[in-house]
């Protein structure tokens, strides 16, 4: 579930080298390209690779019942979506890592109850399969439940995906996580 050793070492290094300075987007590393996937939105719309073409996204893993870490993401995310209000080309995209409880219904309510933007955020779920071949095969990050709790383990970074599909990026969510994100958006 978690890929080889082969390729986490390579996205590892790729993190690693994203915390040298870019001044613009060619500069950046292409860590991966998406595969084909189809997921639904939270209007039960399907959103597939070609959804991601044309503009760059910034894309998060959170689970809507979650108490911790997704919380703060989402904050983060919806603080990022302000300060990028200029940058008309720039999406956003959060990926349930709980396909079992997040359905469209589900995720719509709790962008209602979270005052999420929807201009351009979308918010994705699908069947397990599709979830884990996106997050796990596409984004190289790893989720599930551990076998000492039954909570949800996810990444709590942010994934910057440029206008062709290509994962550009991992930042923190922390607040010199996002300057970094903003900075290297706004060379695209």
């Amino acid at each position: 579930m978690w890929g080889s050793t082969s390729t986490a070492l390579r996205v590892g290094l790729a993190v690693l080298a994203l915390g040298c300075s870019k001044t613009a987007s060619d500069e950046l590393p292409v860590i991966a390209e998406l595969p084909e996937f189809a997921l639904l939105d939270q209007d039960a719309h399907t959103f597939d690779r070609q959804a991601l073409e044309d503009h760059p996204w910034v894309v998060s893993f959170i689970f809507t019942h979650c108490r911790t870490t997704c919380p703060r993401l989402t904050e983060q995310m919806k603080k990022l979506q302000s300060r990028l209000r200029d940058a008309r080309n720039v999406h956003f995209l959060s990926v349930s890592v709980d396909p079992r409880n997040d359905t469209p219904e589900v995720i719509k309510a709790y962008m209602v109850e979270n005052g999420i933007d929807e201009t351009n955020w979308r918010f994705v779920t699908g069947d397990e399969p599709a979830v884990s071949n996106f997050v796990v095969g596409g984004f190289k990050v790893g989720y599930g439940r551990t076998q000492w709790s039954t909570e949800l383990t996810h990444s709590s970074s942010f994934a910057l995906v440029d206008d062709q599909a290509r994962i550009r990026g991992y930042y923190g969510s922390d607040d010199e996580g996002l300057e970094e994100l903003e900075r290297d958006l706004r060379s695209f």
